[in-house]
């Protein structure tokens, strides 16, 4: 009997917590369950953007670049080069 009442006290113990950590994901947000009820203080000084005007150097018109790995795989639309032929072995024309 002694392992069936300490496996009924674990369980006892166990959904209380169980309850909480549910309640608890169920919350937008958990700042509202902040017991000290301290709220952290921004920074001073003023607010100005850092590239009023855009990123310098990104050109926003132009789609993004594609990773080089981005056509693994697949069959290459570009012919490959041939090999040149030796130099001893140039083909005669035929008489």
């Amino acid at each position: 009997m002694r392992p069936a009442k300490s496996r009924l006290r674990r369980t006892l113990l166990l959904l209380p917590v169980l309850g909480l950590t549910l309640a608890a994901a169920g919350c937008e947000t958990l700042e509202s369950l902040n017991p000290f009820n301290e709220r952290e203080k921004p920074l001073p000084g003023a607010r100005t953007p850092v590239f009023p005007e855009g990123v310098p150097g990104v050109d926003y018109n132009q789609a993004p670049p594609q990773p080089a790995n981005s056509t693994y795989g697949m069959p290459s639309s570009e012919p490959t080069p041939s090999t040149p032929a030796p130099a001893g072995a140039a083909a005669t024309p035929a008489q």
